[in-house]
This record gives C-alpha cells, structure tokens and sequence, in this order.
C-alpha cells in the first residue's frame, strides 16, 4: 500500500516516520495516564473542561449528540466497519478490507483492555445516558471511532484519484471521530481526557496497522496497487 512494489520496504522513509508516529501516541497515552493518576491538579483541570463541555447549551444538541455516541457503539461501529470492508472487498482489495477490519476490532480490545490498567472512575456526574458498567479511560468509542474514520480518511487519500474529494472525506472522517468522542464527555459519562487519551491510543494504533500491513502486502501479489497519482 505504501511502497510500490519496485521499492525496497526497509529503504522507504515513511517506516521511520510511522514508527516515530506510534512511539509519540503510546508516549502521549502513558503520559496522560500516569498524569491523571498522580497529579490531582491534572485530575481537576480535567474535570473543569468536562464540566464546561457539559454545560454547551445547543438546540438539538442533546439528541445529536446520543445518535452519535449511538453511532460509536459495538454494533453499530461493527456494522459499519463489515460494510466498508466488504465495499474494499468486492472492488478486489483484500489486504485494505483485512486491515480495516483487524485495525478496529483489535484497537476496540486493546482499549477495554487498557481500562483495567488505569482503572478510572467515570465521571460522578447525572448522565444522559446509562453509563456502562467499566472504566473511564480510555473512551473506547473515542478509539474505535478514531482508528475506523483514520484508517477509512487514510485509504481515501491513498486510493483515490480526486485530491479535492480524498480531502473534504477526510474532514468528515476527521469530524465524525471527533462528534463520537466529544458525545461521551457531553453526555457525562467519560471525562474530556477520556477522549484525549483515545485520540493518542488510535493515533498510535492506526500508524502501526499500517506498518505492519504495508510490511505484510510488500512481499505479496498486489491486490492494493494505486491505481495513480491524485489528481487535483
């Protein structure tokens, strides 16, 4: 997917680059947990900006924000990631449909199993919605909703023709990361950090799915071939 199949992986620049990326989000994402579990001023500024998040007094805001965090959702995210995958799929690109679907089903239990790590409390606050029954941080709507829209604004950029459309589907992916995530502290049941240490956890994830699967496909048949350069 990255290096083209006269390219010598171990000589592309972009594997150094990615794997500066994951070192930097898992090195944010411990940071920012440690943080708040030993520094009560840290704790406190973060619940000040979950609290001023809350208190956004928006019409229609309410409601959009549960069908979003609906949307970030077990099911609702699985469907969505089979859907996107079998689209990959038929159009002949195995290695960009397993990707997908390995980058959000795994990312999604590395952070329920990260939960028990930290094991933070959820916010003690009256939420909107029922509150599920496990730790706060991190949100794993914020990192599955991240790695999906990440990984599909990535294969955009990468597969399309069009610069212009790659780019404006890469704000909305962008966008819908961020509304999923930002539903979780508004609605009170995971603080702004929560969704912060998600944001980190994804980054690093999505940069190592794809090292490792542009490392895997360079030495198969191309099935993910781009097909040019991006037009403007």
């Amino acid at each position: 997917m990255l290096p083209g199949r006269q390219e010598s992986w171990r000589r592309d620049p972009r594997a150094g680059a990615l794997v500066i990326v994951v070192g930097a989000g898992l090195a944010g994402f411990v940071a920012l947990g440690v943080m708040l579990l030993a520094i009560p001023a840290f704790v406190e500024l973060d619940e000040a900006a979950s609290a001023a998040i809350r208190s956004i007094d928006l019409p229609g805001l309410v409601p959009f924000a549960k069908f979003a965090t609906w949307v970030g959702s077990f099911w609702p995210m699985a469907a969505i990631t089979a859907a996107t995958a079998l689209v990959y799929l038929v159009r002949g690109r195995r290695t960009t449909a397993i990707m997908l679907t390995l980058a959000v089903l795994l990312g999604a239990g590395v952070a329920n199993a990260l939960k028990l790590v930290f094991m933070r409390e959820r916010p003690d606050v009256i939420a909107l919605i029922p509150s599920l029954e496990s730790y706060s941080f991190p949100s794993g709507h914020a990192v599955a909703s991240f790695v999906y829209f990440a990984m599909l604004g990535f294969l955009l950029m990468v597969h399309r023709r069009s610069l212009k459309r790659a780019f404006l589907g890469l704000v909305l992916c962008v966008l819908a990361a961020g509304a999923i995530a930002l539903s979780r502290v508004y609605l009170g049941v995971h603080f702004f950090y929560d969704a912060v240490g998600g944001w980190l956890l994804g980054i690093a994830w999505v940069a190592f799915v794809v090292l490792v699967g542009a490392r895997w496909a360079a030495g198969r048949p191309e099935d993910d071939e781009v097909s040019g350069p991006a037009e403007a």
